[in-house]
């Protein structure tokens, strides 16, 4: 080209090459570099090999401590809020178990859980024969002939190989409020109910476990007491000692969350002791370990409701008094005042406040332990 062109588009090239060469040495060091490895997963159960998993290890150590009864296991529901970890505690229970149970897990989100009963049942009698591999009991099932009957003669040959070889067998239904939605339906009958139920009393070598963000007294469907014919358990007064009942109810200020979990933990340390009644030292034993299992509850009831700065100070401060003067702060004393009623934690009286008492609080159900 002739000038000027000819000297301007020279030095343009220079520059352009310049550029290029750079760009190049980029993509050179993008691709050489390696990547972060990736070992979170948010919203699906975490495989402990593969992805960031925290061991839970109370809770794994509470699930083996129930599954390990003497004299069977009665169930366990675990329960929690959603996106909390359930399905992956259920995923990962073969590193934590020993070697002697086996898990099978089932997530009844499943179309082959809920699509019918014998769907169902086929899934979970496949399930427990992977599981339980060469001592798997040799019982007949085909998907078009299957039924409650066929399912609780197969639960009765696995238990019997269980009981033979000394080991355990633990099915986690997960997301388990599905059975209630298809009962409601109409898709699966209230006798299936029954046949766990029966299974849970009959076949001690095998737990069955319940997992869910709904307690089962928020179901609709799955009520088991709800019959006149169903008798509920009944406890003499004598059961809980001298004055245990009272002291259950004044530890726990009434909450019936709270009654129901120091009850559940003293009726557990009666079952592991020889004891046929509850005494003075193991309700303290049990009060002390139910501080430690109900740690979440009591959290949510005080600490995270307290949201302005000094309202959770002005509370921690009845742990060393019984009494104390309203908040110096209004805002503290008005938040306070406004959710008393919701929460039932604090009255007032005198001029001041103190901690709710069992006579404070309403639903406290005294029916619940003796009766």
């Amino acid at each position: 080209m002739h000038e000027p062109l000819a000297s301007e588009f020279r030095r343009a090239a220079t520059n352009w090459l310049a550029i290029a060469r750079r760009q190049r040495e980029e993509v050179r060091r993008c691709r050489d570099r390696e990547p972060t490895p990736q070992v979170f997963r948010a919203g699906d159960p975490v495989r402990r090999e593969q992805e960031a998993f925290v061991a839970r290890l109370e809770v794994f150590g509470e699930l083996e401590r129930q599954v390990m009864l003497s004299t069977g296991c009665p169930g366990i529901v675990l329960y929690g809020r959603r996106r909390t970890g359930k399905s992956t505690v259920l995923l990962n229970l073969g590193g934590f178990l020993p070697a002697t149970v086996l898990p099978v897990c089932l997530s009844m989100q499943d179309p082959k859980a809920f699509a019918s009963l014998a769907s169902l049942i086929s899934l979970l009698i496949t399930r427990i024969r992977e599981a339980l591999g060469t001592v798997a009991p040799p019982v007949p099932i085909t998907a078009e002939a299957v039924g409650l009957a066929e399912l609780f003669a197969f639960l009765g040959e696995a238990n019997r190989s269980l009981e033979k070889d000394d080991r355990r067998l633990l099915i986690g239904l997960d997301e388990y409020e599905m059975i209630d939605d298809k009962i409601g339906q109409g898709v699966l009958p209230q006798e299936l109910l029954d046949t766990l139920r029966e299974s849970i009393q009959s076949h001690r070598q095998i737990t069955w476990s319940l997992v869910g963000s709904h307690e089962i007294t928020d179901l609709q469907h799955s009520r088991f007491w709800c019959e006149k014919d169903r008798q509920r358990p009944r406890f003499a007064s004598a059961f809980w000692g001298e004055d245990g009942i009272e002291r259950i109810h004044a530890e726990a200020g009434g909450w019936p969350h709270l009654v129901q979990l120091i009850a559940e933990t003293a009726i557990d340390l009666v079952n592991d002791s020889d004891r046929r009644e509850l005494d003075a030292a193991l309700l303290d034993q049990a009060l002390a370990q139910a501080i430690v299992k109900g740690h979440s509850v009591l959290y949510e009831l005080s600490r995270r409701e307290s949201r302005l700065p000094g309202e959770w100070e002005y509370l921690r401060r009845f742990a060393g008094s019984e009494r104390q003067p309203p908040p110096a702060d209004p805002r503290v004393y008005a938040s306070l005042r406004r959710r008393l009623r919701r929460r039932l934690l604090l009255v007032e009286s005198a001029g001041g406040m103190r901690p709710a008492r069992a006579a404070d609080a309403p639903l406290a159900d005294r029916a619940s332990l003796a009766g």
